[in-house]
């Protein structure tokens, strides 16, 4: 928010002649994936994850206790997928680049949490992944070290490790 509020100020610092438009705060909301979040979505997680990944289907099975979809206006800022009511996997975990301390990974993960209650949700993460820090606050335990996890879907180069924890959640 303070780049954009940055990049405005400079351009009208830069073209005082223009007229420069009024920008309005918004809320961060959060719901369940609709068809029309698919196409930024998809960007999101490949952006975050690897290109070719498809959630459409995530709109067939109970998308109200399995995602949640965090806009900004109406950009995508992050999403969360399980993979299904039953299984409570949680599948994709993602927050637009740029928008990391804004709380919208905290909101996103309680949302999964409550829409499932009484139910163990698993994960996989990798073990040089931030977010490690975020799923013990929530009180997600290891019970699995796993070597070469993301072998086939990260980057050779990727700085991300190969190797993950599986994390669950005891409720």
């Amino acid at each position: 928010m303070e780049l954009i509020g940055d990049i405005r100020e400079h351009f009208a610092l830069a073209h005082p002649e223009r007229e420069q438009a009024v920008e309005t705060d918004a809320p961060i909301l959060y719901c369940s994936l609709q068809p029309y979040h698919l196409s930024q979505v998809h960007d999101l997680l490949a952006r975050v994850f690897w290109e070719g990944i498809d959630v459409s289907d995530a709109l067939e099975y109970s998308p109200e206790k399995c995602t949640v979809v965090a806009t900004y206006k109406q950009l995508v800022v992050g999403a969360a997928f399980l993979s299904s009511p039953q299984e409570t996997y949680i599948t994709y975990f993602a927050v637009r680049a740029g928008w990391d301390n804004s709380q919208i990974a905290t909101s996103m993960l309680y949302h999964l949490i409550t829409l499932n209650p009484n139910k163990d949700i698993t994960l996989h993460v990798s073990i040089n992944n931030p977010a490690m820090l975020l799923y013990n606050r929530f009180g997600f335990k290891a019970e699995e070290f796993i070597v070469g996890f993301y072998e086939d879907y990260l980057d050779p180069n990727s700085p991300q490790s190969k190797n993950a924890f599986r994390l669950r959640l005891r409720r």
